[in-house]
């Protein structure tokens, strides 16, 4: 067994449909567990207070990411696609009785998994074993592309579709996350001037520090490799390379370059804006917003956007998942500083 079996077990459509058919629960499920896990890292006397805090978060972001998923739509296509059931296994079944209308002296090992794959999803074994039993039969390729997915051709042009949407998703975790905490401070009473701004300043940052930007370099690396393979300089610019350069386009622009992006596009446009809106005297528009190791540690979800932007569905359906974390960082304001109630200091303590 080899990597080459684990992508296409990966690949099965049943295995997304699934995945997009449990988000929501997964999500939800992520989001108790991360609430009840930091409501009892704080001290007895503020769990009440925190508790309704990451309700009032929490929940404004799950509700917004889970509508978002299912109803937005770009070009006709849902942010995360989704095959029903019925059709996915409709057209495996019409594979399936092609490749045996030509085949008719194959394994009872491989007929049985076959048989198998009429109603459900594969093993691992199983992928391996039929990969193996059906690689010289007469229409094996056609089999293997319906059952575990053709990799699709993936361009610059495509990629900026893909952006779209990605950047959708992860926007809306961090502007419900800004609107969740905004509210929950509301309702217990420590609102104030200096938490609000500092809200939007970090959901601004989350949102290019580790989000926009990495689409972006994706898509801007693969596009510079379409130009050099077209006048020689890359040569035969397979998948892998494809991938690579998506890899390299997020590392550098958004892993490396991210925070000083945000933080210079934060000093020289948005923070002057928003402290002119809200009047704030004094203002200090000059602000660095440094990494941290959670934020670092925030970039994992970019390996599978990488994934995504390179043709692997199955990772789509679980970047909510990923991406609650950018909208919670946003909903507590953290600012690599001091200036925070002493509930507010638990929080960032506990958040790093």
């Amino acid at each position: 067994m080899n990597i080459s079996t684990l992508g296409k077990f990966l690949d099965q459509p049943l295995l997304s449909n699934a995945l997009s058919r449990k988000m929501p629960h997964i999500l939800i499920g992520s989001a108790i567990a991360y609430g009840i896990k930091d409501t009892y890292s704080h001290e007895k006397k503020d769990r009440k207070e925190t508790a309704i805090k990451n309700a009032i978060i929490l929940g404004s972001i799950v509700a917004a990411s889970i509508f978002t998923a299912k109803k937005v739509k770009i070009k006709g296509e849902n942010l995360i696609e989704f095959t029903p059931k019925n059709q996915i296994l409709k057209k495996q079944n019409k594979a399936i009785d092609e490749f045996l209308k030509v085949n008719t002296d194959i394994l009872p090992s491989c007929l049985n998994i076959l048989n198998k794959a009429r109603s459900k999803m594969l093993s691992l074994r199983d992928t391996n074993t039929l990969l193996n039993d059906i690689k010289n039969n007469k229409q094996a390729k056609e089999l293997v592309a319906t059952l575990f997915s053709e990799k699709e051709n993936i361009t610059s042009g495509k990629i900026l579709q893909e952006i779209s949407k990605l950047s959708i998703m992860g926007f809306v975790p961090v502007l419900s996350g800004v609107m969740g905490g905004l509210v929950a401070d509301k309702m217990c009473g420590n609102l104030t001037k200096e938490k609000a701004t500092n809200k939007l300043k970090e959901g601004i940052y989350q949102f290019f520090a580790n989000i926009f930007l990495c689409n972006v370099g994706a898509g801007t690396f693969l596009f510079s490799a379409e130009k050099l393979n077209k006048v020689g300089v890359i040569k035969n610019l397979s998948p892998m390379k494809k991938t690579l350069a998506i890899l390299s386009g997020i590392l550098v622009v958004g892993v490396l370059g991210g925070s000083k992006i945000a933080n210079f596009l934060g000093n020289n446009f948005i923070n002057p804006v928003i402290n002119k809106c809200t009047k704030t005297k004094n203002p200090q528009n000059k602000e660095e917003r440094k990494p941290e190791v959670l934020d670092v540690a925030l970039h994992t979800d970019d390996i599978a956007t990488a994934g995504v932007l390179s043709g692997v569905k199955w990772i789509e359906p679980l970047l909510p998942v990923m991406y609650l974390v950018s909208g919670y960082r946003a909903a507590i304001g953290y600012r690599n500083n001091n200036s925070y109630s002493k509930l507010d200091k638990a929080n960032i303590h506990q958040h790093n």
